[in-house]
């Protein structure tokens, strides 16, 4: 019998977006994937039935009438085999691990197409989603005409969920325009909402707490300092809340 560790085990660049590290056995295949923000797989379906399991970020799973199930960290499901399933990578991207039982051969012999169409091909909105550093520049836009004076390089610091969700608490964007800042649905908006009810984590109550130190009122001296609402962001043409 054979050890492994991932490190021990070379990763498989399969596209821009993902990227994949796997063995088996005679009746068992693991892989592990690191899949990009924004990542989209079509359809498709397969003779193994699979265990995904979620290690960091969302992996929000599409099935044939509607139905999507949305796992985060800790979460896991079974998909039994042959039913015809799509992928959609959240804001964060994502590590997730999947188990194939039997074993994949078209894993292997690396003829499975679909996974040729992550980012560069698939899409969650009806844009393609901006790059990291666009969404760090346009956040900071709707912030600065908010009076907060924070650098970019202050809020690179922070995640952009984190970021993004600042912006939107203090009404500095719009959902629409969220969701097309970061390139969601309407169903992984709601997600993300959710999950934002949850409460504030570390890094989200320390930039919390930078943002208001931050916010300069007019005609007021250095050390008078307060929060105040950010004015509406403008919308987009053809961008719709919600």
């Amino acid at each position: 019998m054979q050890v492994y560790t991932w490190n021990s085990i070379e990763s498989e660049k399969i596209s821009d977006s993902i990227a994949r590290k796997m063995f088996w056995g005679n009746n068992i295949m693991v892989t592990r994937w690191e899949l990009k923000p924004f990542t989209v797989l079509p359809e498709h379906s397969h003779e193994a039935e699979q265990v995904t399991m979620v290690l960091s970020g969302s992996v929000t799973l599409a099935f044939s009438g509607g139905e999507e199930i949305s796992l985060h960290p800790g979460d896991m499901l079974v998909i039994p085999p042959n039913v015809p399933h799509g992928v959609k990578i959240g804001p964060e991207g994502s590590t997730a691990i999947d188990l194939f039982s039997p074993i994949r051969e078209d894993f292997i012999q690396q003829s499975s197409a679909y996974l040729g169409q992550g980012l560069d091909k698939g899409k969650l909105a009806t844009e393609p989603p901006p790059s990291k550093d666009e969404v760090y520049r346009t956040l900071q836009s709707y912030l600065l005409k908010a009076g907060v004076r924070a650098s970019l390089e202050e809020l690179q610091e922070y995640p952009i969920i984190d970021v993004a969700r600042l912006a939107f608490e203090r009404e500095c964007i719009s959902m629409g325009q969220l969701r097309l800042l970061l390139g969601l649905d309407k169903q992984q908006a709601k997600d993300l909402l959710r999950e934002w009810k949850h409460g504030d984590d570390h890094s989200a109550a320390s930039l919390r707490k930078m943002m208001t130190q931050k916010v300069i009122l007019p005609g007021e001296r250095g050390h008078d300092r307060k929060e105040k609402p950010c004015p509406p962001a403008p919308m987009r043409a053809g961008n719709e809340p919600g």
